[in-house]
């Protein structure tokens, strides 16, 4: 584990270094800006907006209606401008701005200009607009003297949030004269075209003059103080647009001028206004011939004037989008960059891979969301991207060193142990380490009666062949019940279970595994007896209890095996078998754990060659359900033989065990009866019986 998380540290670090590479050479900056765009509308809040700012707009059917009947073509009179300002002053507006160029005089005559100067003087809250550049362009040699009553201080103003100037349109004379104040409204896309940015302050011939957000917000609030509004590194201010157009409330400007017609006709007006007291109204204009459209994270389509209203609201809300100090972002993807690599380094499985991956994708994205929420952005490419390196590099190194190591395993242990071992090798690969733990198991031996005699009458290429058939498919069998397959000795198969896997039933599965070993072989008998010329008959010894299991060998070669009394019990009960000419014996400890599901009889009570502790011996017949009554009831009476038999009852043992003329162990009962009803004194016989041989 602890080599994985540090392959996981240097994926991780490698990961983090190609992503702060492309973050530092700007190579993700528009991936970002289109990131930030799906944020500002998957978060969009109109209702945030502020009530207090609505929008005049020069639509396409004020355009319509002044054409078809007044014969007014665009641009208009300046005298329905002046209609505004009267209806707005009427009103109790707070501040008026007119997002129009005013840079020529009017073409209904220098009257028309002077009017609407002088309305916009009584009024003393309209506020014009200048176009500010940073092209070449010829000089107004009487810019500067105009302008310089609107020139702002820049003490303790950024550096970097006053932009140098080139050139600058400015209005007509008589009505900047008029104007309250100016304010910049000229301001650029980022690369791609949106316009997600504003500058807020410029210099212009040692004048610094503000943007018309700036303007607006220090006019209603008070001198606005630049240097504590957030700026990204650029030194623009960030707008933080709250939904699609149509946030702000708007007029047709058509609706406004012809309520003032009604009002100086004495008539009801078709919006009083009262309407607008306190509130900041901006004219502007958003027929598509008029050109002051602009594509903005929210559309393609977007009236300028609403940009323009967005970023007033901002100022005067403090409702401002910060940019994190570089550090955070940096430690943020290295965060994530580490997490990403670490986890995916030490996972196997496919499914929890893919999971954790998705897992790592979300995170950063919902850390992401909440700085949004908290007025922050926060880089979502970068670490995205860091998190998609790391699952790459991570993901590769796992398949070409861990896979590999699966691979490998697979293909060394499947002839050999279960898939469910397998796969605890390959997620555990410190199993393949010498030494062993103590378990309980059920250890399983096997051997083919005879085969000596079989294997001297078969050639080495039939022999060989007889024999991976039976042991292919013994073997499959018991893998196949859970069962770890420990070695094959010549024709004899030992194996055992609850190792390294714990099987609670470990008894119940061997039982199963060896009645189903029989079943099978007589299955295959009569294929034997065709191809071979010889027939099998299998020995099965089991025995449950306490063993020593683990890898046991030398640190080049080694096995995984079981060893301990109870292995060797196992090994004597297959022995026995020929013996007491039954399939298969199990021990006592076996029959304790399975009698309650499998159909058993009691044969013997014996003490093997080695050992003076002797122990009850059973064989085995099937699974309860499966045995005909015919069965069960012969295996009653050797039980009531037996009984007798260990009582001394020999007549009435005899007579049981008679009845049973088709049962071997029977027959084999009944020479022992008679043998020892000759003998007169039994004084001491315990009934256990001495096995001469292994």
């Amino acid at each position: 584990m602890q080599k994985k998380v540090i392959r996981g540290i240097l994926v991780g670090l490698v990961a983090f270094c190609v992503s702060f590479l492309v973050y530092s050479l700007k190579l993700s900056r528009e991936l970002e800006w289109k990131s930030w765009d799906l944020r500002l509308r998957l978060f969009a809040t109109p209702s945030q907006a502020s009530k207090e700012i609505v929008l005049f707009l020069i639509d396409q059917y004020s355009l319509d209606l002044y054409e078809k009947q007044q014969g007014l073509p665009w641009p208009w009179p300046r005298q329905m401008y002046s209609a505004v300002i009267k209806y707005l002053q009427a009103g109790g507006a707070k501040v008026i701005f007119f997002d129009l160029i005013l840079t020529e005089g009017s073409g209904f005559g220098v009257e028309d200009d002077r009017n609407f100067a002088e309305a916009m003087a009584k009024a003393g809250d309209v506020f014009l607009p200048i176009f500010i550049s940073q092209k070449e362009k010829e000089i107004e040699a009487t810019a500067p003297n105009l302008l310089s009553r609107f020139s702002i201080k820049a003490k303790g103003i950024q550096s970097k949030a006053i932009f140098r100037s080139t050139s600058i349109t400015i209005p007509v004379e008589n009505l900047l004269n008029s104007a309250r104040g100016v304010g910049n409204v000229q301001f650029s896309p980022d690369r791609d075209g949106i316009y997600r940015r504003l500058p807020l302050l410029f210099s212009y011939k040692g004048l610094i003059l503000p943007s018309l957000p700036l303007l607006v917000s220090g006019f209603v609030q008070g001198e606005k103080k630049v240097f504590s509004i957030p700026l990204d590194e650029s030194g623009q201010m960030i707008v933080r647009y709250h939904g699609p157009t149509g946030t702000y409330k708007s007029y047709s400007i058509a609706s406004i001028i012809n309520s003032w017609a009604l009002i100086e006709e004495g008539k009801p007006p078709q919006i009083p206004p009262q309407e607008f007291r306190g509130k900041i109204v901006l004219v502007g204009t958003s027929a598509p011939g008029i050109l002051d459209l602009r594509p903005t994270p929210f559309s393609a389509v977007y009236p300028g004037v609403e940009i323009q209203a967005t970023a007033i609201d901002n100022l005067l809300k403090g409702d401002f989008i910060r940019i994190p100090p570089r550090v955070f972002p940096t430690i943020f993807t290295l965060f994530f960059a580490l997490f990403t690599a670490i986890g995916i380094s030490c996972l196997r499985s496919i499914w929890k891979i893919v999971l954790f991956f998705i897992l790592c994708l979300i995170f950063p994205a919902a850390a992401i969301s909440l700085a949004f929420a908290s007025g922050f952005w926060l880089e979502f490419v970068t670490p995205e991207f860091s998190v998609l390196m790391s699952f790459i590099g991570a993901s590769l190194l796992n398949y070409s060193l861990e896979g590999r190591q699966r691979r490998f395993i697979k293909n060394v242990f499947r002839y050999y142990l279960s898939p469910e071992v397998i796969e605890r090798i390959i997620k555990n690969p410190s199993l393949l380490r010498l030494g062993g733990e103590k378990r309980e198991i059920t250890s399983f031996f096997s051997d083919v009666a005879g085969f000596t005699s079989i294997s001297e009458g078969l050639s080495p290429e039939d022999l060989v062949n007889l024999l991976n058939a039976y042991l292919s498919e013994m073997t499959e069998i018991i893998l196949s019940s859970g069962g770890t397959l420990d070695k094959y000795e010549g024709d004899a198969i030992i194996a055992f279970w609850n190792a390294p896997l714990d099987q609670p039933d470990h008894a119940l599965r061997a039982c199963q595994a060896a009645l189903t070993c029989q079943k099978r072989l007589k299955e295959l008998t009569p294929s034997f007896r065709d191809r071979f010329g010889h027939e099998l008959v299998m020995r099965i010894g089991l025995n449950s209890g306490p063993a020593v299991v683990g890898n046991m060998g030398s640190r080049k070669r080694f096995d995984y095996t079981a060893m301990g009394d109870t292995v060797n019990l196992a090994s004597r009960l297959e022995g026995a078998c020929k013996q007491y000419k039954v399939p298969i014996l199990i021990g006592e400890t076996t029959f304790e754990k399975i009698k309650e599901d499998i159909v058993s009889r009691e044969v013997d009570i014996i003490r093997v060659v080695g050992k003076k502790k002797p122990v009850r011996i059973f064989e085995i017949f099937g699974e309860k359900g499966e045995i005909p009554s015919s069965e069960l009831e012969r295996i009653a009476t050797f039980q009531q033989a037996l009984e007798a038999y260990r009582n001394k009852e020999w007549e009435k043992a005899l007579t049981f065990f008679q009845k049973l003329k088709d049962d071997i162990l029977a027959q084999m009962y009944v020479s022992r009866c008679l043998s020892l009803k000759q003998i007169h004194s039994l004084e001491g016989w315990d009934g256990v019986f001495d096995l001469k041989e292994k």
